[in-house]
């Protein structure tokens, strides 16, 4: 009977070292998986905007044009690892910084992750008109190379975006945002910098 007991707690002995052992065995094995997953999950980071000027006609003073027309094209490179999107984007184009020469209103769009992507936007000039010395100036730099456009981007976040997933829904209060680019023509693209609305 003393045996019987004493193998009752030989075997109760082993099988709490065994549980104790398949526990540690799975608590190593569940952490190695954990660390794993963040070391090759890969660096997030905001959609980058990019503009470039690829038309810009109208400009010359001896022609009876008074509205210069001006196409931009916009650059989206998104290294996010989810599709980045944008809503209600209007872009507002000026000359010597406060000069309005054109404005469009982009649909909205999105782009698939890791993924770049380029959207023409043919700029609006209804409400543009330029005197004869202001063309003049201009046409002189399109010639001379220095034509330098400030380009002005309001776009917002679509609603239900996760800020879970989304890095620069953290940093603003606000679902719009600015971005601001000063491009030339025939520069190519030029980056654009990302304001918080707050």
């Amino acid at each position: 009977m003393g045996a019987s007991g004493g193998e009752t707690n030989a075997d109760d002995d082993k099988s709490i070292g065994e549980v104790f052992l398949r526990s540690l065995l799975l608590t190593l094995f569940i952490g190695a998986l954990v660390a794993l997953l963040i070391w090759v999950r890969p660096v997030r980071k905001d959609p980058s905007f990019s503009v470039s000027v690829t038309g810009a006609h109208g400009l010359n003073p001896t022609s009876r044009v008074t509205r210069p027309t001006f196409n931009l094209t916009l650059g989206v490179d998104n290294d996010q690892d989810f599709e980045a999107c944008r809503e209600e984007v209007t872009i507002t184009v000026y000359y010597g910084g406060s000069v309005v020469v054109g404005w469009a209103e982009v649909p909205d769009f999105c782009v698939d992750k890791r993924t770049y992507a380029e959207i023409n936007v043919p700029m609006s000039h209804a409400d543009v008109v330029l005197t004869d010395g202001l063309r003049r100036r201009m046409a002189t730099d399109l010639r001379s190379g220095e034509l330098e456009l400030a380009v002005e981007m309001r776009m917002v976040f679509p609603r239900g975006l996760l800020p879970l997933l989304c890095d620069e829904c953290k940093e603003s209060r606000s679902r719009q945002t600015l971005q601001f680019c000063s491009v030339k023509r025939g520069q190519g693209y030029a980056p654009c910098v990302h304001l918080f609305l707050r």
